[in-house]
């Protein structure tokens, strides 16, 4: 998944919709890069796991957690450039 230090395809798909429409659910996020719902909570969870987000509402009216980037997921596009 992220052993190499870098994101997957959809990790960093995820990373981008959170950057410009976060914060949102999996299914949010999936329906944001037409992306299955199982494939954005794998993205999330990836992104979860290297800081790049975090969880930022507990259960919403989706019964779902709402997650936004950290200062690392804001950051590692400058860092990548």
């Amino acid at each position: 998944m992220c052993e190499s230090g870098t994101l997957s395809c959809t990790g960093k798909l995820a990373r981008v919709v959170l950057d410009n429409r976060g914060p949102l659910s999996p299914s949010e996020i999936a329906a944001e890069a037409n992306i299955s719902v199982p494939e954005a909570r794998k993205a999330v969870e990836e992104l979860e796991t290297t800081g790049f987000a975090k969880p930022v509402c507990g259960l919403c009216a989706s019964q779902e957690e709402v997650y936004t980037l950290t200062e690392t997921g804001e950051a590692f596009e400058d860092e990548s450039e």
